[in-house]
């Protein structure tokens, strides 16, 4: 595998995660961040040379766009690498179950159907690998997905076939929605319910960018300054996908200074993020607590944060269910989370946190 210079090494995180499986300490570990915190560039660049190197055989799956298909997905990756297969020969025997491909105008739609036998279980696929294999490690990445009712019966046989063989197949799953995530592991009725450890994915940092600026200077020969390129890092949310764009951005256009660089891809991606489509559907009562909530505001059933609610909507009162049913729609959305070790509200994804202090006050 080709270096990657803007790479942070996480190499003695994983060293101590893969020592808790090598252990037996831990057989399932979930880590929590937002989107583009670098979860999956840790499980693929530090986690899965580590676990190779202490003898495991390191599955990566990727739940971020589940649908209907995710299942079937997931089991023929599964199914293949249990039978050591290479990416080239999956593709093959895909290509062979080919049936019908249709395309739209240019190229710009396609669909494949699939024609072949029924997909192995994955019970029986996680039985083979663990009577195959001593050390097994399944990387399964924004779980959260497979909250969904479409896919209990697959999360069902996964537990099940996890709890069967936790002494050689271990796990670690992560995701980048907290609610998702409480769906998935937290609630008394969740299909993971207390199901190994949860913890939150560490935040970096200003190692990490003054690695990215050693990086900078190494690719352009140019000085980055360290300390502001830390302050971009702290007004970006901490979030590490964010900066390294920004210092590559820097390195292909000199002439933007890193303030400017900054400012442009942060619009750039409240447009992409839709943060502003978010904004319009949600109620004012709804806008209200988003702000409140943004700002660190605490204790949103109170007397006192109703009668601010109430003022600033013009009317006499704002009741205690009327503040739950809005925060209840904020949460299925993804838009916010209740944290149950401090009993109040967070913005889920930080970029729109920091959008909303900026562009709404």
């Amino acid at each position: 595998m080709t270096q990657d210079p803007w790479h942070f090494s996480r190499a003695s995180l994983a060293e101590q995660v893969i020592g808790m499986f090598d252990t037996g300490l831990s057989s399932a570990l979930t880590f929590f961040a937002p989107r583009r915190m670098g979860k999956t560039e840790f499980l693929r660049k530090d986690i899965t040379p580590v676990a190779e190197a202490h003898g495991w055989h390191v599955f990566y799956f990727s739940f971020l766009d589940a649908d209907s298909e995710t299942a079937t997905a997931f089991i023929d990756a599964l199914t293949a690498f249990s039978r050591g297969e290479s990416w080239l020969a999956r593709a093959g025997k895909m290509l062979a179950r080919v049936s019908k491909v249709s395309g739209g105008a240019a190229g710009v739609q396609a669909g494949v159907e699939i024609r072949g036998g029924a997909q192995e279980n994955v019970k029986g696929v996680i039985h083979r690998l663990a009577t195959g294999h001593d050390k097994v490690l399944l990387l399964l990445d924004e779980v959260q997905a497979l909250a969904k009712p479409a896919h209990t019966p697959l999360v069902a046989a996964l537990r099940t076939a996890l709890d069967m063989h936790k002494d050689q197949v271990k796990v670690i799953f992560t995701g980048s929605s907290r609610e998702g995530l409480r769906r998935m592991f937290s609630q008394a009725s969740a299909p993971f319910f207390h199901f190994g450890q949860n913890l939150p994915f560490p935040q970096l940092d200003k190692a990490f960018t003054d690695h990215l600026a050693d990086a900078f200077e190494h690719v352009t020969q140019r000085k980055l300054d360290k300390e502001a390129l830390w302050r971009a890092f702290e007004e970006m949310g901490y979030v590490p996908q964010l900066c390294r764009a920004l210092v590559e951005r820097m390195a292909l256009n000199q002439k933007p200074s890193l303030e400017q660089a900054k400012e442009a891809l942060m619009q750039e991606v409240h447009q992409s993020r839709g943060h502003v489509q978010d904004w319009e559907q949600c109620s004012t009562l709804e806008r209200l607590l988003l702000l409140l909530i943004a700002h660190g505001k605490a204790e949103l059933y109170s007397v006192a944060v109703r009668q601010q609610l109430a003022q600033q909507l013009g009317v006499p009162d704002i009741t205690v269910p009327s503040v739950q049913s809005a925060l209840r729609s904020l949460a299925r959305r993804g838009l916010v989370f209740k944290a149950e070790e401090r009993r109040d509200y967070e913005i889920e994804d930080p970029v729109f946190r920091e959008w909303l202090v900026v562009e709404r006050g």
